[in-house]
């Protein structure tokens, strides 16, 4: 399906560290990399149309200090000694990227454009041509497999072709457990014997009709390791006698009930966060907070006053993400961080964060450690990203998103 898309093109393309590691990295799989240019390609949907003012505004948001941008592209490819591969989202998911793109085009007045993704278009010039094997072994380089894809022909739609499959109906009123079994194994539920328990009961005796595959695929989602505040602050009954505390209540009263013996905590838990004591500081502040004969919120001097500022710690793991797709996993870490702290209560702050990595070994061109030699020749899964690609674009991810990272690799 064709739609109003226009396609703007901006050089320079990547920073020249990446634009060199990319070139390191295809060498060292023996690839016919001689060197290598950039550029991006801005995918506005329903901008073709724009005119005037609205087209330069477009062009003003997306373009950065000392960029250029135009309608058509700078990079040409031409000959058997040069090859062109462009880069971008898959089409299916909107990026993160796309949404405050999209927020700053409407702040700026610019209506009806639903969705901008940013493609990269890269420019190899070879020493010979590149046999398919060796191009499957190029592609993993230079784009995450997971989140993107390759851009075979300019992009005239976002439509993945995708066809929405109706509402599937379970028969466990009929079929029983085995229903349930049979559309865990089929999407992955990851159901354990408690989940088929409450489920049966809920469906066959509380609610008294079968459950959609919706419904199911919902729960699992819910009921996964990042969603988990249900159960700690769910009633718990145990043989049959509900108890008087949640799980986070009993963790809450450890300084509720012992206000002497700890001084030093402020809050314990409240929602993924909690707060020490912090040190006294002298900051800027209205002085209708210290002076009561002026009224609040109306106009005043600001003031040097004393306040203590508590500090507020909470952690955040990010497993699975981070080895699978690195730069979007810590960038989505990085995010739960800034909603964890600033749900603490008013005034919570995100100031700065770390962010540390259990890796193994890296296997560095050029920078072999002894204690990697033994691994140098393992075979690694093909569906993660290497120990290296994490603490790079791991990094990179955390600190695109965050306002202070503090790096601390680790590597066993």
């Amino acid at each position: 399906m064709h739609i109003d898309m226009l396609r703007l093109y901006s050089r320079p393309g990547l920073e020249p560290g990446q634009v060199g590691r990319i070139v390191s990295k295809a060498k060292s799989l023996g690839l016919p990399i001689v060197s290598l240019d950039t550029e991006f390609c801005f995918n506005v949907e329903n901008g073709a149309s724009l005119k005037g003012e609205q087209r330069k505004m477009v062009e003003w948001c997306l373009t950065e200090n000392g960029h250029s941008m135009g309608p058509a592209p700078t990079l040409i490819s031409g000959g058997t000694t040069n090859l062109m591969i462009e880069v971008g989202p898959r089409f299916n998911f909107t990026s993160a990227w796309s949404t405050n793109c999209v927020s700053v085009l409407k702040a700026a007045e610019v209506p009806g454009i639903p969705r901008v993704e940013r493609s990269r278009r890269h420019l190899f010039t070879l020493s010979e041509p590149m046999t398919p094997a060796q191009l499957a072994k190029l592609l993993p380089v230079i784009h995450d497999r997971m989140t993107e894809m390759e851009y075979e022909k300019p992009v005239e739609s976002f439509d993945a072709g995708y066809v929405v499959k109706p509402v599937k109906w379970i028969p466990v009123l009929t079929q029983g457990r085995k229903a349930l079994e049979e559309i865990n194994a089929e999407l992955g539920l990851g159901f354990d014997e408690w989940d088929y328990e409450y489920y049966m009961d809920l469906y066959k005796n509380d609610l008294k009709r079968d459950p959609s595959d919706v419904e199911l695929f919902d729960f699992a989602q819910s009921n996964s390791e990042h969603s988990r505040h249900w159960f700690f602050g769910g009633n718990m009954v145990i043989d049959g006698v509900e108890k008087k505390d949640t799980l986070f209540r009993l963790v809450k009263d450890t300084l509720d009930k012992n206000p002497n013996c700890n001084k030093n905590s402020v809050i314990a838990f409240a929602d993924n966060s909690s707060s020490i004591v912090g040190p006294k500081q002298t900051v800027l502040s209205p002085e209708y907070a210290t002076n009561k004969s002026i009224a609040a919120g109306g106009p005043c001097a600001l003031i040097d006053t004393d306040i203590t500022i508590d500090l507020i710690y909470t952690a955040e793991t990010h497993n699975m993400p981070t080895g699978v797709c690195p730069f979007a996993g810590a960038e989505t870490g990085t995010g739960g961080r800034l909603r964890d702290v600033q749900a603490t209560g008013t005034g919570a702050s995100y100031i700065c964060g770390t962010i540390g990595y259990c890796v193994g070994a890296l296997n560095m061109i050029g920078d072999n450690k002894p204690y990697e030699k033994p691994f140098a020749n393992e075979p690694y899964p093909s569906t993660m990203a290497t120990p290296l690609d994490i603490l790079i674009e791991g990094s990179n991810g955390a600190s695109d998103y965050g306002v202070f990272v503090l790096f601390l690799p680790s590597s066993i």
